[in-house]
Parts: C-alpha cells; structure tokens; sequence
C-alpha cells in the first residue's frame, strides 16, 4: 500500500504543479505579522491527507483527517503508512465520524474522536504507531466533554492525556491516566479561554496548543496552574489553522503547525521557532 501511494503522489505531484504554485502564491499574503520561518505547500490528495492533527515520534510525522491516518517520514513529504479507514465500525454506529488532534506516547498514537454536532460519545482513539491499525478506543464522560473531543495529548513525563472540557470555550484542562485504563487524575481550571484548539503538544512540561481563533494563535498553558499566554499568532490568510506537534531542525526545536489553505485545496507545514537564538 504504501509503495502504492507513492506512486500515485509522484503522479499527482507532477499533474498539480500549477495548483501547488498557485496555492503557495496565494497563502505567502499574510493577514498579520506572520512568526514562521519557513512553510512547506501540499496541494491535492496530500493535503486532504493532512487536514485535522500531527504527531511525531522524532522519526515520523503521523497526520489525521476526518477519517483516516497517515504515517511520513520527518519532513511530511514521504508515506511510510496509511490506514483509510480508521474509524472501526463499532465507533461509526456509535455515530462518532470526526478524527480530531493526535498525540504519540509509547509506540502509540491516541486521537482525539467525536460525533460532530451530537456530542454525545467524546471518545480517545488507540492505534500502533507502527501500522497504523486501530488497537482499541476509551469513550468519556458527554456531561464533562460537552462538546466533543476534538484534541488530545500525552505528556511523555508522567503518562497523563489532557483535554479541554469544551471545544470552543474551555473552561478547564481534564487529565487521564494512559497507563490506567484512562481513568480521570485531576483537572484544572484555566486562568482564561483559549478557544478552538485544535491540536497541541507538550515541549519541556508546557503544553503548547494551535487554535482557530481571530488570528490562528498558538498558546503555551501550564498544566499545573491553568495559566496561559501567548506564544504566537499564526495570522493566515483565510484557510482555517488545525493542529501542531514540536520537530527538531538543524538541532533547535520548532513548532510544526499546519494550515488548511486560503483556497481550502492545500496544506501548509509552518514551521515557529520555540527558542531565540
């Protein structure tokens, strides 16, 4: 499978050349100063691929959309996996159809899952980081996700998966233990709103989350004292901003977050700066 789609995105690269030039045109005009040192343009088929949440192990970037999962190597280009259908049935007839923000932990990859506008089964996806097949799922509590379960993430000091209570106006941050069946270990109340996260990664102990806000912001939260503050806007041009994962380049730690293009046909890998040099 894998060789398969990698024919089929040398194909298709060589067929939306003069869409990829035209998209990265478009999305290089900024709404605002823009933070990020360098972007990456996917049009097509690949940028479907590529369209909810992003996780990395340090080897491999692994990708949602809606419905499936997709494994690349570290600069996002190359399939190393796929699974097209990675919402098993018992979840579909449960309703849950939306693939949200995910997170690696321990040859693992967790997702975040709902049933977009129903908000009734907010559940965390389980799946090998490997192959990308489905192992299991944990549904949670709809009276503590009151509307869905769009992102997750697993810090890797201490095993714990956090979420926000509510999708578009959170309130507070809600812990689990990964390693105990997913039972709930704490929340904490956030200082204020961030709202419409999308995606987020731990770097040093901070949780570092991409939203959807006005201007497409990143925000780093304390987990431990709910305080928040703002470590960049995005500022895109239309498109809409979705989820992020921490990579090293060059030997200094940047924030990967990616995009959905102004003409909502691309993605764009942007690459932020965690430290000053």
């Amino acid at each position: 499978m894998a060789v398969l789609i990698r024919v089929l995105s040398c194909v298709f690269a060589v067929l939306l050349m003069p869409l990829s030039a035209l998209t990265a045109a478009v999305d290089t005009v900024p709404a605002g100063k823009r933070a990020d040192e360098m972007f990456v343009n996917i049009a097509g088929i690949g940028a479907y691929f590529r369209s909810q949440g992003v996780a990395t192990d340090g080897e491999y970037l692994y990708f949602s959309s809606k419905t499936t999962l997709y494994k690349t190597d570290i600069t996002g280009k190359s399939c190393e996996a796929l699974n097209l259908s990675a919402i098993p049935a018992e979840l579909r007839d449960m309703g849950i159809k939306h693939i949200g923000g995910i997170s690696y932990y321990g040859g693992l990859i967790y997702a975040g899952m709902e049933d977009s506008k129903v908000w009734k089964h907010p559940a965390v996806g389980v799946y090998s980081a490997e192959s990308l097949e489905f192992i299991k799922y944990y549904e949670l509590d709809s009276q503590t996700h009151t509307r869905g379960l769009p992102w997750v993430c697993v810090n890797p000091e201490n095993g714990y998966l956090y979420a926000f209570d509510h999708s578009k106006t959170p309130e507070k941050i809600l812990i689990y233990d990964v390693n105990d069946a997913m039972k709930p270990a704490g929340e904490v109340p956030l200082a204020e709103t961030v709202k419409s996260v999308q995606g987020a990664e731990f770097y040093r102990g901070t949780l570092y989350a991409a939203t959807n806000d006005e201007t497409q912001a990143i925000y780093a939260v304390d987990v431990e004292t709910g305080a928040v503050e703002k470590f960049a806007d995005r500022n895109l041009n239309g498109g809409e901003g979705e989820g992020m994962t921490v990579v090293e380049k060059d030997g200094r730690p940047y924030i990967l977050a990616f995009n959905l293009g102004t003409l909502f046909v691309n993605t764009n890998l942007r690459y932020y700066p965690l430290e000053k040099q």
